[in-house]
């Protein structure tokens, strides 16, 4: 029986991709699942693929889960047909040409999106078990990327999912005040205007010594002439 081979590229970033292997009579739930698991996503989100032309417009839908099957008024306005579920369609239902390619978007609120293309069709080895990641190029991304916005800016989509971390709040440390005893006696007015006096007595007596100096010196330079 043949095999598919897939290269499922994230559309941010086409270095990063995953070549995977699945069967023909395999179906779009498997194919889901095998993408999920080789990028490392915790598949708790809604999916879908869609078939792509050459210029990877979206055609066809096909949804992983039942209650995403119902078309909403903008759909119906613009008729598209009606959704596929995943697990009731094989890979080969939707295989047109050599080079068939998908869209796949994984979580709605915050639209993962692959672009995905068949690169061969290969023989089945009955040592493998399938679908299958054969290769792996890039580090893929994590999943939930934190922003920092305040919870009320969030949209509800984005809020749900998980994509908030709140920071922690820690308790204030209390502050505690001690009134420090210096242990000086306090100056008494009294004392201050006495302690001003002495020093305005001394000031006195300084200069009075001045001046003496100063007539000292003069005499001095006449007694030389």
């Amino acid at each position: 029986m043949a095999v598919y081979r897939f290269r499922v590229c994230l559309e941010e970033n086409e270095d990063i991709y995953r070549d995977i292997d699945i069967r023909t009579v395999q179906t779009f739930e498997q194919f889901h699942n095998i993408i999920q698991d080789s990028f490392k996503f915790d598949n708790k989100h809604s999916a879908a693929f869609f078939v792509s032309d050459d210029y990877w417009r979206k055609g066809q839908e096909i949804t992983l889960k039942k209650e995403d099957l119902p078309l909403d008024e903008d759909e119906i306005r613009k008729n598209v047909d009606p959704k596929k579920l995943m697990a009731d369609v094989k890979i080969a239902k939707f295989i047109e040409q050599p080079h068939q390619r998908f869209v796949y978007v994984f979580d709605l609120a915050v639209q993962w999106t692959f672009l995905i293309e068949m690169i061969k069709i290969a023989d089945e080895s009955p040592k493998v078990t399938y679908p299958v990641c054969i290769k792996t190029f890039g580090t893929a991304p994590k999943q939930y990327k934190q922003i920092n916005m305040a919870k009320e800016e969030l949209s509800p989509d984005l809020a749900m999912a998980g994509l908030l971390n709140e920071p922690e709040v820690e308790e204030e440390e209390e502050e505690i005040y001690k009134t420090i005893d210096t242990g000086e006696e306090a100056v008494e007015e009294a004392d201050i205007k006495s302690l001003e006096g002495e020093e305005g007595d001394t000031d006195v007596e300084d200069e009075h010594a001045d001046e003496e100096d100063a007539g000292d010196f003069t005499f001095d330079e006449e007694e030389d002439h």
